[in-house]
Order: C-alpha cells, then structure tokens, then sequence
C-alpha cells in the first residue's frame, strides 16, 4: 500500500492524498522551474546540445528515485515533488556561481548562501508555492548524500525544528541534515547518483576523460550501470532493513567515483577557463544593483526587473543585500550574461531618420 504521508507525522500541513501531487504541479508551473532550462549542472558556455543542464539533472533524480520509492511503496508523488524542486536555488553557473554568491553573502553579513536553503526560500518567500512540510524539508535535507552509508531520518519533526534547520544551514552549509521522511531520505541518495553519473558522461562526450579512465572496481564501465546498480542496493538494503541506504561495497564504489570526478573533471582546466570572468560580473552585477536600489529605488533595475512583482511583505522584510543575492540567484546563465551586458557594454545610439554620411 503506497503510503499518503509516508513515515511523517501528523504535524504536517498535508491534510489531503492529493497534497504532494499538488506540490508537483506548484513547482512544475512556477517560473524558478522554468529557469532550470538556462542553469548549469556542471559544464557551461560548452555549445553542445547534449550536456546537461539543471533542469535535466531534477528530472534524472525524479526519474531514479521514484522508479525505487515505486517498488518499495513510498510516496512517489512525495519523491516527484522533491526531486523535482530540491535545486530550485541554484545560482548561476552552478557550484561555482553558488560559491561566488556565498562569499559576497557572508561578506554582507547574511551569513551563508546554500541552495538547499535557497530553494526552501524561493517556494516560500520570493515566489511563495504554498507547499507541505515535507515537500520542503526534503530541499533542506537532500545535499550531503555521501555523509552517511544509511540515511538517518528525523520522523516527527515540526515547522519550529525546520526554521532551526534553515538557520543551521545559514550558519554552517555543510551542516548534515536528516529528512523527515524516507522519500527525502531516497531523494538524497538518487540525487548524488545521478550527478555522479550524469557528469561523468558528460565529460566523456566533451572528450574530458574516456570511458577507460573512469574506475571500474564495482560499476562496470557502460551507460547507467552505476544508477542500475544504486536502484537494486538501495531496494535490497531496503527490504532487509527497512532503512534507505547502500552497503558497504557500492557506498565505497560512489566514493571512488566522487573522487574521480573531484580530481579529473569538476576542477578541470578546460571547464575553468572563464571561472575569473564569472567571478568578476557576480561582484559587479552585486555592487551595481545594491548601489542603484539605493539611489534609484523604484527606478532602478532591481525593481524594474524583479522586485515589482513580490509582495511587500518580501521587500519591505529583507536587506537590501538579501533582495540582490535573491535576484541574481534566480538567474539563469544567459539572463546573467545578457544582464551585465546591457547594464556594462555600450550600444550602438540609432537616430532616427538620419543617415550615416548625411
């Protein structure tokens, strides 16, 4: 029988069956989803139709994770709803642009810049979804999956604990943090699979590694054998213990393959080559709209392009520092791009009716 509220707990604001396949459709309908189109998984300003993009990489963890919670009778409307939504918060150009923003955060002392913590902020504050306890809880908890062999869970707890949670996060965003549930629990596995294979293949077809580099000490080396493999341990593990998890063998067969795309692909020279330029326009972009707010106010493009849309309880209720970061966090690469070049390139001045050498 599939579970309606899983192992959560009667303080969830969930009251219907239909709940969590509501968040799914609040997500899929909202515009930071649509956004997920133009963000960087990992490899940027590669014009290959075949890289994939954040968006792709949510719908491969929905794909994997529910195709598990399926056959152990978990809540896959749940596990849709988490997987779907758990990167909502991710800056521009990936990572990379998540470690730029945490830095010019901390420097405004807001503390730390998380995206899990971002995409509990962007259903909640900047475009308010209306979603369940759980749904969020899952963003919260879903990075770290390589922390612990068997995911722990929290069952039972409440909104006060998730708000503790948040700030925890603001102040240490490598913090560990245990789901309510087992849907978050399995979102948090299906997610580290899926970018650690995901990248993997997509530095092969960038010609970054071959395929008779990657290490083949558990995973053989062909398409998917890693996910296949994840999908049967984490059912077995599942069915003997009732926990989600991994043993011991293929948990040590993801760690060797993490460290192989940490020291050969994610630092790689050829994805970095622009990385100071990248850097360069998030300090830029920051200063220049912070400045312009404060002189411009509703004239500034920070308003004309993002505030006038929220409510004022969001702009009245943050710094200003908070607004920009929530801005340029919610762009995609191009906007981001196209953004400093209008705010920073010069245009070529059209005249009307007068022609050149006239």
């Amino acid at each position: 029988m599939t579970h309606i509220y899983s192992h959560s707990t009667p303080n969830l604001r969930a009251q219907r069956e239909d709940s969590f396949y509501q968040d799914v459709e609040m997500i899929l309908y909202s515009k930071a989803y649509a956004r997920y189109a133009d963000k960087t998984q990992v490899v940027y300003l590669f014009p290959h139709d075949h890289i994939s993009s954040r968006g792709l990489h949510v719908q491969l963890v929905s794909s994997l994770a529910r195709g598990i919670g399926r056959k152990l009778g978990l809540n896959v409307d749940l596990i849709e709803a988490i997987s779907l939504g758990h990167d909502l918060g991710h800056a521009p150009f990936g990572h990379e642009g998540e470690g730029y923003l945490d830095a010019l955060s901390r420097a405004s002392g807001l503390g730390a810049f998380s995206h899990s913590r971002q995409s509990c902020r962007v259903a909640t504050d900047i475009e308010p979804m209306n979603l369940t306890f759980a749904t969020l809880d899952g963003f919260l908890c879903h990075d770290g999956g390589m922390n612990q062999r068997i995911i722990e869970t929290a069952p039972g707890k409440t909104w006060e604990q998730h708000n503790a949670e948040l700030e925890m996060r603001r102040k240490d965003p490598e913090m560990d943090l245990y789901p309510a549930t087992v849907e978050g629990a399995l979102v948090k596995i299906a997610d580290t699979a899926s970018y650690l294979e995901r990248d993997l293949n997509d530095a092969i077809t960038l010609g970054i590694v071959t395929r008779d580099e990657v290490p083949t000490t558990v995973f053989p080396a062909t398409e998917r054998a890693l996910t296949h493999m994840v999908e049967q341990d984490i059912i077995d593990i599942y069915q003997q213990s009732g926990a989600i998890g991994l043993s011991e063998v293929v948990f040590q067969g993801l760690k060797e393959i993490r460290s192989f795309n940490f020291d050969h692909i994610y630092m790689h020279e050829r994805l970095k080559t622009e990385s100071r330029k990248i850097h360069t326009i998030y300090d830029m972009l920051f200063n220049h709209l912070f400045n312009e707010w404060k002189d411009k106010g509703r004239e500034s493009v920070l308003w004309g392009h993002f505030l006038h849309t929220k409510a004022p309880s969001y702009v009245d209720g943050n710094p200003t520092e908070q607004l920009v970061i929530d801005y340029i966090a919610g762009m995609t690469d191009g906007y981001f791009l196209r953004l400093f070049e209008e705010l920073y390139l010069p245009r070529t001045i059209i005249v009307p009716d007068v022609l050149p050498f006239s």
